[in-house]
This record gives C-alpha cells, sequence and structure tokens, in this order.
C-alpha cells in the first residue's frame, strides 16, 4: 500500500525550488494577509493537510455540477481518496519540472545572437508546456476560494431579488462541497483541454531579468492582467481581448503570454526571449504577484519592500476581495470570512 500523503502542494515543490535561499531548503516568505514576512521551509508553503483528498464515492450529483459547467467527468470508477494528489505526483509534475528546467538550460546557453534571433521554445514543447499551464492553473486554492466567493455574493443577488429562501439554500454551495467541485475541475478532460488551447493561443515571450531584483513566485503564480476596461465583466481571461497572462520560471526569468491581435507590437517577438535592466520591470510583475497571491509571495530574497510601498499608496490594497460581483447598479462583496 502506497503511504499517505499528509501534507500536499498546490504549488509544486520542484518549481519552489528554484527560489530557495542559497544553502537552504527554504524560502523568504511575505504574507499579505498578516502583513509580515519570514524564513519557512518549501515544504510547509503553498500546502494544506489532505487538500486534494476526495471520498469519490460521496462526490456531487452530475445535476448540481451541471450548474457550475461541469460535466462529462465519471469518477465514480476511483476508489482511492488520494488519487488527485498521486495524479500530480506520478502524470503531471515531473513533466512539467523537465519542460521548464529544459527551457532554463536553452536559455543559459544561448549566445548574444542566438537570443536576439532563435526561438526559446518549439511549437510542439509550446503546446505540451500550454498543459502543464493548464494543470497549474487550475489546481490551486486561489480556484476554491473563487468558486466560495462567487456563491456567497450569488447568495446576496438572490436575497435581493427576492427570492425566497429555500430556492436559495437548494443552490447554495459549502465548504465541504468545494473539493469535490474543484477535483472535478482537475480531472475534466475537455475543460482542461480548452485551457491548455487557451494558453496555447497567447503570444509567449520570456523576460530575462538582469537587474538585481529577483522576480517573486506565489501561492497562486499563474496570474492574469487586463489591458481592456469594461464596466461591466471582467477582461482578465485567457480569451479576452487585450490580455496578458504570467507566469515566473525562477528569480530571474518570466514567461509572459500575449493576446496577439491586441499587443500586435509584440508580434514580431513570438517565443523569443528579452533581456530587462530597468528594475521597475522586474517590480511591476511583482507587484502583480502581490496582487495575484492568495495569502503569500515568495523570494530568495529578503526584500519585500515593494509591499510597503504599494499600502502606502492603498493601506486597504491587500484587504479588498479579489472577487467581486456586479449585478445591477450593485456590487456584491464575498462576506464568507
Amino acid at each position: 500500500m502506497a503511504k499517505e500523503k499528509k501534507k500536499q502542494h498546490y504549488v509544486p515543490r520542484s518549481y519552489l525550488e528554484k527560489w530557495a535561499i542559497p544553502g537552504k531548503y527554504q524560502v523568504h516568505v511575505y504574507n499579505k494577509i498578516k502583513k509580515k514576512n519570514y524564513i519557512a521551509s518549501i515544504r510547509d508553503v503553498a500546502s494544506e493537510r489532505y487538500f486534494y483528498d476526495i471520498d469519490f464515492t460521496d462526490i456531487l450529483a452530475e445535476e448540481q455540477l451541471k450548474v457550475y459547467g461541469i460535466e462529462n467527468c465519471d469518477l465514480k470508477h476511483i476508489d482511492d481518496d488520494q488519487y488527485i494528489e498521486n495524479f500530480f505526483a506520478k502524470r503531471i509534475e515531473d513533466d512539467f519540472k523537465i519542460r521548464l528546467e529544459d527551457i532554463i538550460k536553452h536559455i543559459e546557453k544561448m549566445n548574444a545572437w542566438e537570443k536576439r534571433n532563435c526561438y526559446f521554445i518549439s511549437e510542439i514543447n509550446k503546446a505540451n508546456l500550454s498543459f502543464g499551464l493548464a494543470m497549474q492553473h487550475i489546481r490551486v486554492k486561489s480556484v476554491r476560494n473563487s468558486i466560495l466567493d462567487a456563491n456567497c455574493c450569488l447568495m446576496q443577488v438572490l436575497h435581493d431579488m427576492g427570492v425566497s429562501q429555500e430556492i436559495i439554500s437548494q443552490h447554495n454551495i459549502s465548504e465541504t462541497q468545494v473539493p469535490y467541485i474543484h477535483g472535478k475541475m482537475i480531472l475534466n478532460k475537455q475543460s482542461i483541454e480548452e485551457l491548455s488551447k487557451s494558453y496555447f493561443s497567447l503570444l509567449w515571450m520570456i523576460i530575462i531579468n538582469k537587474t538585481n531584483v529577483p522576480f517573486f513566485t506565489s501561492d497562486n503564480p499563474i496570474g492574469t492582467k487586463e489591458h481592456i476596461h469594461h464596466e461591466f465583466i471582467s477582461m482578465s481571461g485567457l480569451q479576452c481581448r487585450g490580455v496578458e497572462a504570467y507566469f515566473p520560471i525562477n528569480p530571474n526569468m518570466i514567461l509572459v503570454m500575449f493576446d496577439g491581435e491586441y499587443h500586435a507590437a509584440y508580434a514580431n517577438r513570438d517565443r523569443y526571449v528579452v533581456e530587462i535592466e530597468d528594475a521597475n520591470v522586474i517590480k511591476h510583475y511583482n507587484s502583480l504577484q502581490l496582487l495575484n497571491c492568495t495569502e503569500c509571495v515568495f523570494s530568495n530574497s529578503p526584500d519585500f519592500s515593494i509591499a510597503d510601498d504599494m499600502q502606502k499608496n492603498n493601506p486597504t490594497l491587500f484587504n479588498y476581495p479579489r472577487n467581486v460581483m456586479k449585478w445591477g447598479n450593485k456590487i456584491y462583496i464575498p462576506n464568507r470570512m
């Protein structure tokens, strides 16, 4: 019998190790909720006890899952509570690690001419890495928080619409149900394929950090930034016009991905590297990690002064919920805390 895995990471340790403090199996951590920084073992960050464990004999009814767009994912044959944890460990993480390390080694070997004129990744490897990005995108704790936040806002909307409490209760999602919904999302082959295609469709560039300010990563390392504002809907989805996605590869490299139509100025740099000597660019992406993370960012450096700088201008910046809902003329804010 396989050994039970109690501590389960939603960001792989093999990825976090790239931010290890030299000579230690630790990282510097800034917790934006507690507003404090400290040193922690890589074993203890971006993880929770039994995070992916699901009793597959007690999954949600298909009818209820369809309400949330989750279909075609028959898990009734699975009898291993740690199936998802083992799925990541055995089928996802090693491949993701190898593909990232191949990019790092390839770029580190490139000379100046090659950096200007050669791709850092082939089309087929871009497609394969897109799958790894999709899996990392969907596996994190922030996905569960988004489900709960959306549900909380929806309950408020239904209440203000005068819907009966009986109906509201029927549509309400409890915290105990969320892991089941999340598990179905992770193992829904069709939705993962669509997410992979969304990443693949973007224009990819690697920014090489030539400054002494390292890129941060976080407990939710893949984020998006909208470049077009819409009054009523978010434009930060991967298929939205103008979107930019980002994923730090190590303290010296970050993968940035753009909607190629809107960001046409970058079209001739698709799959190329760009060297940056301006620390403000690195700080920009570090600020996005702070805004996008669920709770913590990680670094091989103890300097988190950017977090203080961001809060000086907006003291409640990290307290405002990431997920809100607009309905009519009102903004609904999750109040589940």
